[in-house]
């Protein structure tokens, strides 16, 4: 004859703890249940108009329903509802169709983005013209250059415009030789 196993006792705090929590969990059950039958009554009452009160009932009805799916399946109301539903599929056959597909999809983003990063380029050749990479530790050092000769940065601004207001003549006229350093 088998002998039931006993329990230990439970604390006093821990089962004034579970008591409250089964009857906040029943409290709430029961006020998602009104919410569904009251919330569409009182919407339907005379005056029917589309306004604040009859946006905040729908609201009430919408976490109400929610709020019993939950219980009921684990899972929220448009989680349930929704045609992409995280369920387990149920063959091989079916779950290597859609290792497929997400492969597909993912294809498909990286040949999106390497055309927006094609796009980026061009527009990145048109921003940035002939600079080389390393361009902003170059000009970092003839910053540094010029301030050790003790050039201020207005003389530097205006050398930069000299020199875009000036570019067709460096290119034809007289520096058009070598750069000396």
């Amino acid at each position: 004859m088998a002998t039931p196993t006993q329990q230990p006792p439970i604390p006093p705090e821990q089962r004034l703890a579970l008591e409250q929590q089964a009857r906040y969990q029943r409290i709430t059950r029961n006020l998602a249940i009104g919410g569904i039958v009251l919330c569409p009554i009182i919407a339907l009452l005379p005056p029917r108009k589309l306004d604040l009160y009859t946006f905040s009932l729908g609201v009430g009805f919408y976490l109400s329903a929610d709020h019993l799916v939950t219980l009921r399946t684990g899972r929220g109301l448009v989680e349930s509802l929704s045609p992409m539903k995280a369920v387990e599929l149920p063959t091989e056959k079916a779950r290597e169709i859609q290792r497929i597909l997400a492969e597909e999809r993912e294809k498909g983003r990286k040949g999106l983005e390497k055309q927006s990063e094609e796009q980026k380029g061009v527009l990145g050749k048109l921003w940035m013209g002939d600079e080389k990479e390393g361009w902003k530790e170059r000009r970092l050092e003839e910053e540094k250059k010029a301030l050790e000769e003790g050039k201020s940065y207005t003389d530097m601004i205006f050398e930069q415009i000299w020199d875009v207001w000036n570019w067709d003549k460096k290119k034809g006229g007289e520096d058009a030789g070598p750069k000396k350093e």
